[in-house]
């Protein structure tokens, strides 16, 4: 090979290198924001292919997914195995797997954002700022515990006609005292000083359709 060859081959390779940078970037921008609402992929029409053709079929599976009391259901799970981006969608149809009932978000970690810029992790008073007022939550240490109620709020009533819900954690190391007051089948509020010690914490979320 020539000096000349050389030189026209490393420009080649130059050349050819800038062509393939920006096309693996457009790959890795292809999938969209992890964004979760009542519209777009997630609307009330969505389907299981929908959401292969748009995540691709390695980030989309079918599988048992756990729910209280020993539950198991069917659910398309997207990134199944990332907790910081897993996210479950079950179905009203499941042989056709389309018309989302529920789409479930958990994990203090995870990076999904829900409505109004809602995400995992968040403190309850970020979740009440979001709200736009007080709301009420169950109490802790029995089934649904820490569960948000949103009555009069901005979560109450989201445009694409699904329902908010969620439930909070807070600090189980407190003193026996500090949990006796926020224990139990009783309702408290979001801005109670009794709970906001005990620092509660945002950690899961569904949005939930009617029956189509």
């Amino acid at each position: 090979m020539t000096r000349n060859d050389r030189i026209l081959m490393r420009r080649f390779l130059s050349c050819l290198l800038l062509l393939l940078v920006p096309s693996q970037g457009l790959a890795r921008a292809a999938l969209p924001p992890l964004t979760v609402e009542c519209r777009a992929q997630f609307a009330r029409t969505a389907n299981h292919a929908g959401l292969v053709k748009l995540y691709g079929a390695r980030n989309v599976t079918y599988e048992n997914v756990n729910r209280p009391e020993g539950e198991v259901v069917k659910a398309t799970v997207l990134f199944a195995k990332n907790p910081r981006r897993r996210l479950e969608i079950e179905w009203f149809d499941d042989t056709r797997r389309r018309f989302p009932s529920t789409i479930t978000v958990f994990g203090e970690n995870n990076r999904w954002v829900g409505p109004l810029g809602i995400r995992n992790g968040m403190t309850i008073q970020e979740v009440e700022q979001r709200a736009g007022r007080p709301f009420k939550i169950s109490g802790f240490g029995f089934d649904g515990a820490g569960a948000g109620h949103f009555e009069e709020t901005l979560l109450a009533s989201l445009p694409g006609g699904c329902s908010f819900r969620s439930n909070f954690e807070i600090e189980t190391d407190a003193s026996v005292q500090a949990l006796d007051r926020v224990n139990g089948d009783i309702e408290i509020d979001s801005n109670d000083p009794a709970l906001l010690a005990l620092k509660p914490r945002l950690w899961i979320y569904t949005l939930s359709y009617p029956v189509p």
